[in-house]
Formats: C-alpha cells, structure tokens, sequence
C-alpha cells in the first residue's frame, strides 16, 4: 500500500486496520490473490461500508464484484504471460537469436492489430486450458491438502517466474468522498482487441435484458457461449449493479491501453445504504 510515499506490507496493514479504513484515499498492489489477501481486502472494504453505513445486501453485490474484478485481472496476468510465452516459442520456429526474438515479440505485442493476428497461431483454447491449471494448481498448493507432480510444478514454478521478472502486479485504488465509493483496479496486461469486442457486445445483451426486466435470464443455457467467450465474471459484476438498481454500462467501465487493462467501479453512497432496489 502506497499512501503519501509510505509503503507498508500486509502484516504492517493488518496492523494498522483501525487506522486505514479511516482514509479516504488507499492504494494497494496485488501480486495474487490469496487466503490472507482475500481477508485482508475484506476487513478494509467492510471497514470503509460500515463507515458509510451500508446496506449489507449491498456490501455483499459491492465485494462480489470486486472480488470476480481481482480474478479477472489476475487470469489477464497469467494469459497474457502463456500467451507471451507461446508466441516466443512459435517464433523459435524460425529465428534462433534470442535477441531478435525478443525485438520481434516487443514489435507484436506493442501493436494491437499484430497482437490480436498473432492469436491465430497461437491457439486459444490451449491458453486457456493453462490458465484454468495454474489457477488450479495455485489452490491446491495454498490449501496444501493435495500433493502436485512434478510435471505441475516445473509448470506453476515457470510461469510465477516469468510473471516475476516481468513484473506483473495489481493496483487497486480506492476513493471515498461524500457522494460515492470509487474503485480502480488495473492490471499489467492488455485485453485482446477481439476479446473486448465480445465483452462489450455481451454487455449490450444482458442490458437488453435488464431492459425487459429479466436480467437474471443472461445466465440461462442459451447464453452460456457469449458469457464464456465474453467474461463470465463481468456479467457477475454487472448483475450486481442491477440489484442495486444501477446500470453498469454507467458505473462500471472495463477499458484496454497498450500495456494494461483497467476496471473502474463507482458506487454512489445512497444507493449503498439503500440497499437492493433500493
């Protein structure tokens, strides 16, 4: 946590948690999204709620949303490193120097449009299947109940490596003032170009169907294809808006840069005490 250039760890916060949520403006920085981070987050944002005086249905859509945001910026770190990694290995088809390699891969991933070409070689359904196991694998190993091969590790130790040195992180801003709560959570990789399409796309659908007052039937079997190729996490997030009678194409903003993706989450303070429907 950043706050007036003091950095504090986790057990610094936990220590000081009285004192936190008092503020009115945090900065957080996420590697991953563990047990002790879940909670930690957790006591903040309850503590911030209960400041305000929040409905606790509310409370329960609020945190929900955040929690599924987190996910979905942790999943783009780790897809977007195996997608950066498969891509290097493809183009070890064809060029040997490492230094060329590198060159290449800054060209292709610092250009949208090449970005987004280069997916057709690098398959997708395959990168998601990875991402589904280091997800997998970093539960198993958290709760420490299940023993992994060895075939698992070298996998779930190559990619925390990578994301390493590379950097990968999450921030999380968060902002109180007197007429709402903002959230704004990024993360150190870009969202394909396609992808976002669809995710806008299937925005538009459940909006449709919040419209005609059936907003809940976007996760009927009929809709299940766009809501996994579009984010199935972020019709979760919207939904809550809608029980608390918000429109989310309004107050939550998903958006794409070179580098990162950022999600800004804005709850006005009335509509939290109100609770659902409120």
């Amino acid at each position: 946590m950043a706050n007036q250039k003091k950095f504090l760890n986790s057990k610094e916060i936990s220590a000081s948690l009285d004192e936190i949520i008092k503020r009115n403006n945090l900065h957080l920085e996420l590697k991953g999204l563990t047990r002790d981070t879940r909670d930690l987050i957790s006591a903040i944002i309850n503590g911030l709620l209960e400041r305000i005086g929040a409905d606790p249905l509310s409370s329960f859509h609020l945190f929900s949303g955040l929690m599924e945001a987190l996910l979905n910026a942790i999943k783009g770190n780790i897809r977007y490193t195996i997608f950066k990694n498969e891509l290097a290995n493809k183009l070890r088809d064809v060029e040997n120097s490492e230094k060329e390699i590198d060159r290449l891969l800054q060209i292709i991933l610092g250009t949208s449009a090449l970005r987004d070409a280069m997916q057709r070689y690098v398959v997708p359904e395959k990168i998601k299947k990875l991402v589904q196991s280091i997800l997998s694998l970093e539960d198993k190993v958290r709760v420490k109940k299940q023993n992994i091969s060895e075939e698992d590790k070298e996998l779930l130790f190559s990619i925390r490596e990578k994301m390493k040195i590379e950097n990968r992180k999450i921030s999380m801003k968060i902002r109180l003032d007197e007429k709402e709560l903002y959230i704004r959570i990024k993360n150190d990789s870009p969202i394909m170009e396609g992808d976002m399409d669809r995710i806008n796309e299937s925005r538009e659908k459940h909006y449709q169907l919040f419209l005609e007052g059936r907003s809940s039937d976007y996760f009927r079997p009929e809709f299940l294809d766009e809501k996994e190729s579009a984010g199935f996490g972020i019709a979760m997030i919207d939904e809550g808006f809608y029980n608390m009678g918000l429109n989310p194409l309004e107050y939550f903003t998903y958006t794409q840069a070179k580098t990162t993706t950022t999600v800004y989450m804005i709850y006005p303070l009335d509509k939290l005490r109100a609770g659902a429907f409120g």
